[in-house]
């Protein structure tokens, strides 16, 4: 788990003092709002100081992150610097020209830098998702602020302004444009679709949120009455200054796993259809009510809308269709390791005794089993070590595939014990397959590092009814058991075993207690 951010001390010291210097910001405009020269040194000079702060803290972070984290940083460094240039440029304009900076200037492309590299950036951080969910995460995003932007445009702005706009109006409008796009981005693709956000990217996204109402103020401060430097507007942003400079503190000081994307995201399924939606009317029936038509532009932004609908609903169905299938390749590969001997990549035992226990199989015609052991097989592993006698048990289930055909199921019984089904497959053909099988293990020695083992095999086998498989397996076992007794490296069919010696330390066939393979 990762650490609180304001259980290091010096993130809880860099905390203290940007909140200190945000306030005493705020006064000094407060104190210097009848001192222009005064005024003009805050909203220029002292501005600039949590931004330069965050320059040097997100190189820091660079310089110390790895993977997305300094990928994201990176951007985010190269948009502090974007910003910051644009600032000096700015501050330039208000100090060497009476006019102060035209409208709009080289600042303003600083400032435009700053904000795409900042939606880059989030889309870099969250890069962990799926292209289809990030797809859709974009087109959710452009849904609202294109809905957003076109509603509070043509019912709270359009009415208040001039007529036409200047080239510097509309290059203020793209500023809270971007950072809507960003505060939806950083909703929709990833507290929507991550879990455990870091905390250092919540503080990038509360940095946006304060510079979009920023932006917005200087916007339309900017097409009604005019903008100055100095003002109350400056603190909104410099508070988002301060926040991008905590953030940067926290990247570097606190541990953070990246933003783990979700399985099942928490995408805004329906709010970008409903807002569509009501976009579309409140604009279409608005127009009509004032101007008793509907213009082009409110129609091609309600086609735009009703597109990038069509398109979000696309990715959503298929993104799900993804999941599904994901979900179930899962499930399948589940069952598979299930039902696999990790040792050998064969089937395992419970795979066995549920083709036995399935009816859906159960076919009138004979079939064969055969039970394997390895012999001396505990003498391998205490010999050579465990390791050898994996090296042993892989090369003897390879070798039983290779003798087996096609249809017959291979498995792992447990230990050093192999079982063979060979469906559809009498007494003779059962005991000429165990035969082979038996002489593939023997024929060849196992390679060793530096040696060579050679190992053999007993086999039991068990024909008669396909339906009787648990009873098959049992008459193998016993067989087996009858082959281990006459001297191993042999095969026994059960019911055809002739008569074994006497002996008075084993156990007679159709007895199951007491006995030993080894």
């Amino acid at each position: 788990m990762a650490a609180r951010p304001l259980g290091d001390p010096v993130v809880r010291r860099c905390t203290a003092l940007a909140v200190t210097w945000l306030a005493g910001y705020v006064l000094l405009i407060l104190l210097t709002r009848d001192a222009p020269a005064a005024n003009l040194f805050v909203g220029d000079i002292l501005y600039v100081v949590p931004i330069v702060a965050s320059v040097v803290v997100a190189v820091i972070a660079v310089r110390r992150l790895t993977g997305r984290h300094r990928v994201f940083w990176l951007l985010l460094a190269v948009a502090y610097t974007a910003q910051l240039v644009g600032e000096c440029i700015w501050a330039g304009y208000d100090y060497l020209s009476e006019n102060g900076p035209p409208e709009p200037s080289v600042a303003d492309l600083g400032y435009t830098v700053a904000s795409v590299t900042t939606l880059c950036a989030v889309l870099v951080g969250f890069g962990g998702a799926s292209g289809l969910r990030q797809l859709r995460g974009l087109a959710d995003t452009a849904i609202i602020v294109l809905g957003v932007g076109a509603a509070a445009w043509h019912l709270l702005v359009q009415p208040q302004v001039p007529a036409s706009l200047s080239p510097g109006d509309l290059v203020s409008l793209t500023y809270p444009v971007l950072d809507t796009a960003l505060l939806c981005c950083l909703l929709i693709i990833g507290l929507g679709g991550h879990s455990g956000v870091p905390v250092s990217v919540r503080l990038i996204g509360l940095a946006g949120a304060v510079n979009a109402v920023s932006d917005m103020s200087y916007t339309f401060m900017s097409i009604t009455t005019g903008y100055e430097s100095g003002g109350l507007i400056d603190a909104g942003f410099e508070a988002a200054s301060v926040c991008s400079f905590i953030a940067a503190v926290v990247a570097v000081r606190v541990p953070e796993p990246p933003a783990a994307p979700r399985t099942f995201d928490r995408g805004l399924t329906l709010t970008p259809v409903l807002l569509s939606s009501v976009v579309v009317f409140t604009l279409l029936a608005t127009q009509k009510a004032r101007t008793g038509d509907v213009d082009t532009t409110t129609l091609a932004i309600s086609g735009v809308l009703f597109l990038a609908v069509l398109l979000r609903q696309y990715l959503f169905t298929t993104d799900r269709a993804a999941l599904a299938e994901q979900l179930r390749a899962a499930v399948a590969e589940q069952h598979r390791l299930a039902v696999t001997d990790s040792l050998t990549g064969l089937h395992n035992r419970r795979f066995v005794n549920e083709r036995l226990a399935d009816r859906d199989t159960v076919r009138p015609d004979p079939a064969g089993v055969l039970v394997i052991d390895l012999d001396h097989f505990k003498r391998i592993n205490d010999t050579y070590g465990h390791l050898t006698g994996d090296i042993v048990l892989r090369a003897a289930a390879a070798r039983i595939s290779a003798v087996s055909r096609a249809g017959d199921l291979v498995a792992r019984w447990g230990g050093e014990e192999f079982v063979v089904l060979l469906p559809r497959t009498g007494d003779a053909d059962a005991a000429d397959i165990a035969e082979r099988i038996r002489q593939e293990i023997a024929r060849t020695p196992v390679d060793l590092t530096g040696a060579t083992l050679t190992i053999t095999a007993s086999i039991g086998v068990a024909t008669g009814p396909h339906a009787d498989g648990d009873l098959l397996v049992d008459r193998a076992d016993q067989a087996l058991y009858d082959a281990k007794r006459a001297g191993r490296n042999r095969v026994v069919v059960w019911g055809a075993t002739p008569p074994l010696p006497p002996a008075t330390d084993v156990q007679r066939v159709g007895d199951t207690s007491g006995r030993s393979r080894r």
